[in-house]
């Protein structure tokens, strides 16, 4: 029986991390994971992140976004590149009362960051590719 180039797709999901360019002085940092997804190094496959950026300078920005498409690697493993942009915060945290905040957002300067890079190798295993599983019913795992 013969094995064929990209039949198993595991379920697998890889570690992002990055610094945002510099805006206003400062610059954060992206530490998050993709979200798992069923792929292999050669299906074009992408995957879906988002998370919370460092605190710095008195706040922290959004981020969400979506990975390119999945590039080989000589090994057979595969990585994803991923560009972005942080939602868009304030440039001072401010104390407003209930109903100001459209007044405040006229009035207040904003700023966002951009942030690229390139996945780490796949984090973690399917326990269950090619029918094997590492669950050990006594103990959860072996």
């Amino acid at each position: 029986m013969g094995f064929i180039i990209g039949a198993v797709k595991p379920h697998h999901a890889h570690l992002i991390v990055a610094k945002t360019s510099v805006s206003h002085n400062h610059f954060h940092i992206i530490n998050s994971f993709t979200r798992s997804v069923n792929g292999n190094s050669f299906d074009r496959h992408f995957h879906l992140f988002r998370g919370v950026t460092s605190y710095d300078n008195k706040h922290f920005h959004r981020f969400y976004g979506k990975t390119g498409p999945a590039i080989p690697l000589p090994d057979g493993s595969h990585y994803h590149v991923f560009e972005g942009e942080t939602y868009v915060n304030l440039d001072e945290p401010l104390k407003i009362t209930l109903g100001e905040q459209e007044e405040m957002d006229a009035l207040y300067p904003k700023h966002n960051h951009r942030f690229s890079g390139k996945t780490s190798d796949i984090v973690g295993e399917d326990p269950f590719v090619n029918g094997k599983s590492t669950m050990n019913k006594s103990s959860g795992f072996k």
